[in-house]
Formats: C-alpha cells, sequence, structure tokens
C-alpha cells in the first residue's frame, strides 16, 4: 500500500466525485480512522466485515491488521479505486455488496462508516443478521446516534434503541467534526460500539423487537390499546408482567418489553 500521508490525500482529491444525491462524504482524517480500527478490539483470527467502505478511508486503517476482511460497498466506481488499492493485501477481499442484503452470520466483528439515509436500515440488518458477532463500531450522524442510543423515556427511544439494549451494551465512543470529511457534510457524526452481549436467546430478542415496533406504531396510545391490536387477552397479559395499562411505549424498559414478549408468546 501506498504510504498513509499519499493515500488519504488520494481520498480527498476525490471530493468532486462524492453523490451528494446519497449524501456520500470521504473521510480524510487518519486519525479518525484508527481510531475506529483500534475499537474494534480485533483478536486473532476473528473475521470482520467493513459495510460501505467507499473510498477505502476505513480499509486502509483495517488493513494494518492480520484479520480476514470483507469490505463491501455498492458504489462501483469506489470499488474500482478500493479493489486496485488493496490487491496486494492478502487478507483484505474488497467486493460489491448490499449491507441491507448481507449475510452476517460469518462475522466476530462488524464496522462502518453508515450512510445516512439508509443507517437504521442497515442498524437492524447487522443486529438481526449476526449469529457470532462479538462487537460491532459504526460511525453515523451524531443525531442518528443519539436516536439509536436512546433511553427509556426519552423522546428519541424507540424499537431499535429496544434491540441494541438487549442485544448487548452499547456506547457512544467519541464525537466526529464534520471538518473529517471532504466535501464537509452540514453535520458531525458519533462513533458508538455495542459489545454483543445477549439478554436471552436470539429468537427471544428478535420476537421481542417485532412486537415492539408494532407497539410502537402508536407512540401516544397506551400500552394497553396498542396491545389490543395484538391479542384479545391485552390486560391478562399487562397484569401477569406488573406494568400498568395506562404505560406508554417509550416508558417500557427492554427488560420489559422481553417480559411481555414471552407472556404474549404463551397465550397467543
Amino acid at each position: 500500500m501506498v504510504s498513509e500521508t499519499k493515500f488519504y490525500e488520494n481520498v480527498a482529491s476525490l471530493k468532486f466525485l462524492a453523490k451528494k444525491e446519497v449524501g456520500q462524504n470521504f473521510l480524510v482524517d487518519a486519525s479518525v480512522c484508527k481510531r475506529i480500527a483500534e475499537a474494534l478490539d480485533l483478536q486473532e483470527g476473528e473475521k470482520v466485515l467493513e459495510i460501505g467502505c467507499g473510498a477505502g478511508s476505513l480499509t486502509y486503517a483495517l488493513a494494518n491488521y492480520p484479520n480476514d476482511l470483507d469490505a463491501i460497498d455498492i458504489d462501483e466506481g469506489m470499488l474500482l479505486k478500493a479493489t486496485e488499492d488493496f490487491k496486494e493485501v492478502s487478507n483484505v477481499r474488497v467486493q460489491y455488496g448490499n449491507g441491507a442484503k448481507w449475510d452476517y452470520g460469518p462475522y466476530d466483528k462488524i464496522v462502518g462508516n453508515l450512510p445516512y439515509y439508509i443507517t437504521s436500515l442497515l442498524v437492524e440488518q447487522c443486529f438481526l443478521g449476526q449469529k457470532q458477532a462479538k462487537r460491532m463500531v459504526f460511525m453515523v450522524q451524531k443525531e442518528a446516534a443519539t436516536r439509536l442510543l436512546s433511553t427509556t423515556g426519552s423522546k428519541d427511544y424507540g424499537p431499535l434503541s429496544v434491540l441494541l439494549r438487549l442485544s448487548g451494551e452499547p456506547k457512544r465512543l467519541f464525537g466526529v467534526s464534520r471538518n473529517a470529511f471532504v466535501p464537509v457534510p452540514h453535520v458531525d457524526s458519533s462513533v458508538f460500539a455495542i459489545e454483543m452481549k445477549l439478554k436471552d436467546t436470539k429468537e427471544a430478542i428478535v420476537g421481542t423487537y417485532e412486537m415492539a415496533l408494532k407497539l410502537f406504531l402508536n407512540r401516544r396510545k397506551t400500552l394497553l390499546n396498542n396491545l389490543k391490536g395484538l391479542t384479545p387477552k391485552a390486560e391478562e397479559i399487562l397484569a401477569s408482567v406488573g406494568l400498568k395499562e395506562t404505560l406508554r411505549p417509550e416508558n417500557v424498559t427492554p427488560e420489559q418489553y422481553l417480559l411481555l414478549w414471552k407472556a404474549w408468546k404463551e397465550v397467543k
């Protein structure tokens, strides 16, 4: 590979090729890329997936580790560049891949600078599709990180918050200035990680998330009225898990949603 300085200078020169319609911005701060790679805490033998490798900014930092790395993207122009840049790095495979349809099962660590317009979809697919992931690290728009990492009772709290917190321990790591990108976007970004520690079986967590999706469709309705749309035994289920009928979806903790799903499954 070329030197670090030369590589990121080359990435910066691509700013006029960025696709504004999909909010494409190239990360040109090598120190940020290194911090993201370090946050993965890579161990010997772990297989890594990078979602949306783009011009290869993060890929360059990850390529310094001996781990097998699959770097995927749907932008064929950027893939040509990344393929050429890493053609002599034997453990890096740059390939065409749609993150919304990718098989996440084989990977131990998952990382990516996620496009703002499909952040939620990609995070959902990662968590639902993973089978052995130990840790995930994502860079997203600052507002998206606030939403994903929101806690019970906040206005941003929703089904994805429930999914993340039942899947492990999410944590905001550090902020990234908009000036770390070219072209310079209108917002700053945040990097967050989640140490995967499933609070129950995968089936239970997925089932709980699917229930939360339905119950959050009408945030202003009470938990009882939302649950009545799923079962005629709504009052019985809420009583069995000790939840008040007047609660609203944002006032129920991830652990309570899990109990609610289990009780609902028993009476279905």
